[in-house]
Order: C-alpha cells, then structure tokens, then sequence
C-alpha cells in the first residue's frame, strides 16, 4: 500500500490529463480505504469524484468505477442500503461497457452485504454467477475472494459438501497466488513498485528481442 501510495501520488503531480487524472484518484481512494485510517485525505478526495454530481470526465468507466469505490466505503462502514444503491448503479454502468472484473466485484461485494443481512439466498445469486464471470477472466483474486464466501455461506445453509468443495478451491486460490507473489517479487521488474523519481531501476526484455528501456516505451 505505501508503495501504491507514493507511485499514485507521484503520478497525480505530473499528469495534466483530466481522464488520468480521475482513473489515478479513483486507484488512490481504493489504497486509502484499505488502509482504513486514511479519513481525511480519501473524503477530499471523494469530493472530487462524485459519480453522482459534476464528476470530472464523461467516461462511464470511470464513473462506474466510482460508484463502486463508494459502495466499497459504505461497506466497510456498515452503510449496507447505500452500499447496495452504489454497487447497483455501478453494476448496470459495468453491464453496459462489459467491464468484467468491475461487474464481478460488485457482484462478490453485493454478495458478502446479502450474507451480513442474512439474506443467503439473494447472497448465493450475486456470488455464483461472480464466480463464473472471474473464471472466464479469469482473474484468481476475485475467485479467491469468491470462494471464501461461498465456503461460508454454503457452512451457514448446512450444505457441508458445498462448503468443504468452496473450502478446497480457496486453499489452491491462494496457494496459486502466493506462488506468483512469491515467483514475482523475485523478479528484477519488481523493483519498478518503489520507482517514483530518476530513470527506471530496471531494463526490460522485450519479447523475441533486444533488451529496451522502460522509458522508450512509456
């Protein structure tokens, strides 16, 4: 998070672009809203990303994604109605630009709200089909994300097949994942997270060809 931080807000002082802008807002918000005690500084930012009112660009990428960083905040603090009315909002905007990963999301998020109002069925219809949409992807963190809470709500309904079935592709999620952690941090490239000012750290080979510089292609 610290490394995101710092590249988010290195970008942020560089970028005239107003698309750029709002994307890079959009990813410093989610950073803040991990570190959960980031309050003053992820509301400033939030004020100048309202997908509700005079939002900065006309890309409904960007406003969907904004919808969801509110609906993802509304959770983490418990506000479930406002919650589902943003992830709804950006689940028929991610629909209709066929924004996958950002459907899925909002799927598992509105799936996990179902789950903590006890409403396991309406849980299980968000949550299935976010599974199926990350393994077509795919994209193993949102089927890592998936299956812990398939594997809860099949435990809380008494399906302990299902359950234990959920309970074994978590465990080779995220043994997968941090195999590639692992296999990635050990690459020379991963220097590149800590890279906010002076010439790129590292040189980059090109496939099937000669080694180039990070900033010939930039």
């Amino acid at each position: 998070m610290d490394n995101a931080e710092a590249q988010f807000t290195t970008a942020l002082r560089l970028t005239t672009h107003q698309e750029l802008w709002t994307y890079i807002v959009t990813n410093l918000a989610s950073v803040y809203i991990r570190e959960g005690n980031r309050h003053q500084e992820l509301y400033g930012l939030l004020e100048r990303i309202n997908p509700d009112h005079n939002f900065p660009v006309s890309s409904h990428c960007l406003r969907a994604a904004a919808f969801y960083i509110r609906g993802l905040l509304s959770f983490f603090q418990g506000r479930y109605n406002e919650a589902k009315r943003f992830l709804r909002e950006t689940l028929k905007m991610s629909n209709a630009e066929d924004l996958n990963r950002l459907t899925a999301c909002s799927l598992v998020l509105l799936g996990h709200i179902f789950y903590v109002l006890g409403n396991h069925r309406e849980s299980n219809n968000m949550v299935v089909p976010a599974m199926q949409l990350a393994s077509k992807i795919p994209d193993m963190s949102v089927q890592l994300w998936s299956s812990a809470l398939l594997k809860d709500l099949n435990k809380a309904l008494g399906n302990n097949i299902d359950a234990h079935e959920a309970a074994q592709m978590h465990q080779n999620f995220s043994q997968q994942l941090l195999q590639d952690h692992i296999a990635a941090c050990s690459l020379p490239e991963h220097n590149l997270i800590s890279w906010t000012d002076g010439p790129p750290p590292v040189q980059i080979q090109a496939q099937n060809g000669p080694t180039t510089s990070l900033a010939s292609l930039l």
